[in-house]
């Protein structure tokens, strides 16, 4: 049975999605004049799936190099590029459909930055090994390492979802 800490964890994980979100809500879907917002709105919920997949692809790139960061890295580091392309991002770009513009980018940046990404974390998982023998370190690097499966679990299923049917082999015969 889960105690008190687990639904906690289990809260802040869910934040750092929501959040994220928000933010991605608040910075490329606001409204340009009064009588958009409805549109807004509107296109945020559409595109809402796609915003998942993208924001919780990171996490896969994590889980696939053995790494962990805290739910508050996590959310630092998708915050920034965020920023990054709220400042430098070309809306000509990603037109209509922003998800997919957001997905490329995040792709780009850690093709690009991944390695010092992947030093920075490492060092710091190898620094914690040393001090793992105190409980209390060990419930926190088990703690960010749950965060990060449950990212990359939850990047799964909407993949799940999205890929195509496998084409008709041709043996059934079709009612159309």
């Amino acid at each position: 049975m889960p105690n008190g800490d687990d639904h906690e964890n289990i809260d802040s994980r869910g934040d750092t999605v929501r959040q994220l979100l928000g933010a991605v809500q608040r910075r490329f879907y606001a409204a340009p004049s009064p009588g958009d917002h409805v549109a807004g709105r509107v296109n945020f919920h559409r595109d809402r799936r796609m915003l998942l997949y993208a924001l919780t692809w990171p996490a896969v790139w994590l889980e696939h190099r053995g790494l962990t960061c805290s739910a508050r890295r996590y959310q630092a580091l998708l915050a920034d590029r965020l920023a990054e392309i709220a400042l430098h991002g070309d809306p000509a770009r990603y037109g209509a459909y922003f998800p997919t513009y957001l997905l490329k980018c995040l792709q780009d940046w850690f093709q690009h930055h991944g390695d010092e990404l992947y030093d920075e974390l490492k060092h710091i998982r190898n620094a914690l090994d040393r001090v793992l023998t105190s409980a209390r370190f060990a419930v926190s690097v088990q703690r960010d390492a749950q965060h990060v499966e449950l990212l990359a679990s939850a990047h799964r299923l909407i993949r799940v979802q999205r890929e195509k049917r496998p084409p008709s082999d041709g043996h059934q015969l079709s009612l159309f």
